[in-house]
């Protein structure tokens, strides 16, 4: 069967498979995601088309997925990354693991986000093989993704010469060669319970609460807003999702946290100093302690126009027919990981950001051939520039 006509069942049957990922790693009461069953799929074909394929566990069940295809020293070799895991279902109003087609559509959980990419680059790895391209492939499949890219900082690629990384996620086929840091910050605010009777013997925390919530909206936003970096329509941003406080109605509560997403630019500074001098410029500011409760972080990425990379990508992706100008993105990736060991990346896949995560999730599936066509011509662009 040729290979496109292959691809559409490849897909669904990955979206059968249940790898949704609602929880950090290592959370209280972290479900058991199934990404080991949809690592032991992957590394199945890849073994069948001829890769050497290992598994790295970052926690139990839940592995990174590396099959190797080694033609010879001299050649190039291209890793193409996409992730195991996808997002929750809950609020999805079509079925998330009965993969649906109609109106040249695949419809399921990570059809878009992003197991187009994983199908498309499996397809495009065994034409490339069998076109016997003077090119060494790297499949690498992580774990972990939908959570902050925690699985991605346990790759270790030092063993190739890698020329560089294509990350799967949907772009419509479009190079992507920035994207921004996703950070989370908890602040914490605290107070004195009383009795609701007496809130003059008590410290509300709430109160404090709403005064650093004007800080952060009315001077914290503005200065993260005025860091900016080339190629982003805006700069840093913070928008506060979460909100926590008090017991019961009748008690003035000691406790109010808030959970906030930040997104800085690339070469904004350290998340955690950044983290570090908002909070202390709170506390300056509002003349009451502003704590940071928990914080996380995922890189940044970008890559030069002129890498040399970069160039084979574009290259790849006009001869495919795809509008090769590059794009940076909000979203974080594991791309910021991977390109901070040192290793050229480009976010790069089928599908439409907006649908992915989404109640009704969908691919196209003209955009899941393309994107074979798409990875295959940056192969046969690097390939013809042999190292």
């Amino acid at each position: 069967m040729p290979v496109l006509e292959e691809l559409v069942p490849l897909l669904c049957a990955m979206i059968r498979i249940d790898s949704r990922n609602t929880l950090p790693l290592g959370a209280p009461g972290e479900r058991i995601a199934n990404e080991e069953d949809m690592g032991n799929f992957v590394a199945e074909r890849l073994t069948a088309l001829g890769f050497v394929v290992e598994k790295q566990y970052i926690a139990p069940l839940r592995p990174n997925v590396i099959g190797s295809y080694h033609a010879s020293d001299s050649y190039p070799t291209l890793v193409l990354n996409a992730h195991l895991d996808t997002v929750g279902s809950d609020g999805m109003t079509i079925p998330p693991l009965d993969p649906q087609i109609r109106d040249q559509r695949i419809y399921g959980r990570g059809a878009c986000d992003t197991k187009g990419s994983l199908a498309a680059m499996l397809k495009a790895c065994e034409r490339m093989i069998a076109d016997k391209l003077p090119l060494n492939l790297i499949y690498l499949a992580t774990s972990a993704e939908e959570t902050s890219c925690q699985g991605s900082p346990f790759v270790d690629l030092s063993r190739w010469h890698v020329d560089g990384i294509i990350v799967g996620e949907p772009t419509m086929n479009r190079p992507v060669i920035a994207h921004k840091c996703h950070g989370t910050l908890e602040l914490v605010c605290r107070g004195r319970a009383a009795h609701g009777s007496r809130p003059e013997l008590g410290d509300n925390a709430i109160f404090k609460m709403g005064k650093l919530l004007a800080h952060l909206e009315n001077t914290v936003i503005p200065e993260l807003a005025a860091i900016t970096y080339p190629g982003f329509t805006n700069g840093c941003t913070l928008s506060v999702g979460l909100i926590k406080g008090g017991a019961k109605s009748n008690i003035v509560p000691d406790e109010c946290r808030i959970t906030c997403d930040i997104r800085l630019v690339p070469e904004a500074g350290e998340p955690e100093d950044i983290f570090r001098r908002l909070a202390d410029g709170a506390t300056a500011a509002l003349g009451f302690p502003v704590e940071i409760g928990h914080s996380h972080s995922a890189p940044a990425m970008q890559t030069a126009p002129d890498h040399p990379f970069t160039q084979a990508v574009l290259a790849g992706v006009a001869a495919a027919g795809v509008d090769a100008t590059p794009l940076t993105v909000t979203y974080c990736t594991d791309g910021g990981q991977l390109s901070q060991k040192g290793h050229p990346c480009i976010v790069l896949g089928p599908g439409d950001i907006s649908v992915a995560h989404a109640a009704v999730e969908y691919l196209e599936i003209a955009q899941l051939e393309q994107a074979v066509d798409v990875y295959e011509a940056i192969g046969q662009t690097m390939a013809a520039g042999k190292r």
